[in-house]
């Protein structure tokens, strides 16, 4: 176990270092990037389409809602080509291949909490009070976390040994982006549709979030649902990837 988590530091550490090194910006970017796509979508669903969040500011609406959904995606992108990036090192050297993909995963947490740390401000400067239970949200980290891992081993292996897999997962991101109360509330959901959308843990993550920072209603049943989803993903992910494993390092 001890050698799984080395190798998961060394890698999610080389990968953080590898994504800035070469950038004008730097880690600056972990701000500019959730900022700059609040500002973007801001504009065209809060001032042009004019979506109802119930009074709540829409730019504050869609940090709340970017929170995890750009960490799930980032963490995606990154992941499901972690194998083909990293091709001589899989086929010519022998060691746990999973962590590849899962140290592409970690390497996305330091940029949420950057993230939750600009929620905190924005939310501060449109006049609302904080309380401790504000860091519930944090806790919602664990069964995105197991979600993201579980999806990424098995799209990152299928994407290995399928290339054309990759640019079909693309087309399910931007359709997942819709089908997440990210732009719009979880309100404007049709009733017999609500429980498709609790059934992916990302929604789960977001209206927790939104209900918590402008209700001040704790959703624990949405915490234990999307932990009750997640961990099966995660499990399933793993005995994938290791049944696949032999077949990437053929075939990749």
């Amino acid at each position: 176990m001890s050698r799984y988590l080395q190798l998961l530091e060394v890698f999610a550490i080389r990968e953080i270092k590898s994504r800035y090194k070469s950038s004008i910006l730097g880690f600056l970017w972990i701000v500019i990037f959730p900022l700059a796509t609040a500002i973007i979508l801001s504009l065209i669903f809060g001032t042009f389409i004019r979506i109802s969040t119930e009074g709540v500011p829409y730019f504050l609406f869609l940090l709340s809602g970017l929170l995890y959904w750009n960490f799930f995606q980032q963490g995606f992108i990154l992941a499901k080509d972690a194998l083909i990036w990293n091709r001589d090192l899989v086929v010519k050297t022998a060691f746990p291949k999973v962590t590849l993909p899962l140290s592409y995963v970690l390497s996305r947490v330091p940029d949420f909490f950057v993230s939750f740390l600009i929620l905190l401000i924005f939310y501060l400067i449109y006049g609302y009070n904080l309380n401790i239970n504000f860091i519930l949200i944090i806790l919602f980290i664990l069964p995105i976390l197991l979600f993201l891992a579980g999806i990424s081993l098995i799209i990152s292996s299928l994407n290995a040994v399928f290339r054309d897999f990759g640019r079909i997962v693309d087309l399910f991101m931007t359709l997942l982006f819709y089908a997440t109360p990210i732009i719009y509330p979880d309100t404007a959901i049709p009733h017999q549709y609500k429980l498709f959308v609790l059934l992916n843990p990302i929604s789960d993550a977001i209206i927790f979030t939104r209900d918590l920072l402008f209700k001040n209603n704790i959703r624990y049943d949405l915490f234990f649902l999307s932990l009750i989803l997640s961990l099966p993903i995660f499990a399933f992910g793993m005995i994938f990837f290791i049944k696949m494993e032999k077949k990437i390092v053929d075939l990749i």
